[in-house]
């Protein structure tokens, strides 16, 4: 199984873990972070044209928020994919390029409905040294994966889909815990693999306050961030 870093789509700044364990507002915005980051983990099964889009809810919040991953293009064994992601700054879209291997070639990040992407990688950083990867700030999990099947209907659509259930207690760096479950079907494009092993892609996700739930899928997507012409 060729297999891709799990690189979170958005915007780089969410991803941040919180300064201080009495900082609520940055609590809140990582566990939406988690919540919302889409992997790409089996490259060979990636076609141009691939989009899933979920509704996010937080408990208390009568505004809900979207995420949608799309595969936009391809060059050659290279793919293209975006990633639009609501956020209180506005609606921000990353574009990534990998290889067959899942390699990560390039990053762009930009507002939707702009024509002003930011590269993030490959570059070179204040001290002019080329930048690493970004990273993925995920909680760290500390207790083994419990996997079990489980029929549940989205409510954002009333589909029903068989589900492999994949739950975990994820732990922050300041010792708070919170369980992370992530239901998963065969028929959902973008898998998330565990132990070498694909279980479909996301279908619902849960994590503290914050629900994510498919609310459609196709293979009709176009690119919505474009890249200045070389």
């Amino acid at each position: 199984m060729k297999r891709c870093m799990a690189v979170v789509l958005l915007a780089l700044g969410a991803c941040q873990p919180p300064q201080k364990r009495g900082d609520a507002e940055a609590v809140r915005a990582q566990e939406l972070a988690v919540v919302m980051s889409l992997s790409v983990q089996e490259v060979s099964q990636l076609k141009t044209g691939q989009w899933v889009l979920y509704t996010v809810r937080t408990a208390g919040s009568p505004t809900p928020l979207s995420t949608r991953i799309a595969v936009v293009a391809a060059e050659g064994d290279r793919f293209w994919i975006e990633n639009r992601s609501d956020q209180e700054s506005g609606r921000i879209i990353s574009k990534i390029q990998v290889d067959k291997t899942g390699r990560l070639l390039q990053l762009w990040v930009g507002e939707f409905g702009t024509n002003h992407p930011a590269k993030v990688y490959p570059g070179k950083d204040a001290s002019g040294n080329p930048m690493e990867p970004p990273k993925t700030h995920y909680p760290d999990a500390k207790s083994k994966v419990e996997i079990t099947k489980e029929r549940i209907t989205i409510s954002t659509t009333g589909k029903a889909y068989d589900c492999t259930r994949l739950t975990s207690m994820a732990t922050y760096p300041d010792g708070r815990e919170t369980t992370l479950v992530t239901w998963c079907s065969p028929e959902v494009p973008f898998g998330v693999a565990y132990e070498g092993k694909s279980y479909g892609g996301v279908v619902r996700r849960t994590y503290g306050r914050h629900t994510m739930e498919l609310t459609a899928r196709g293979t009709d997507a176009l690119p919505e961030l474009a890249l200045p012409e070389k």
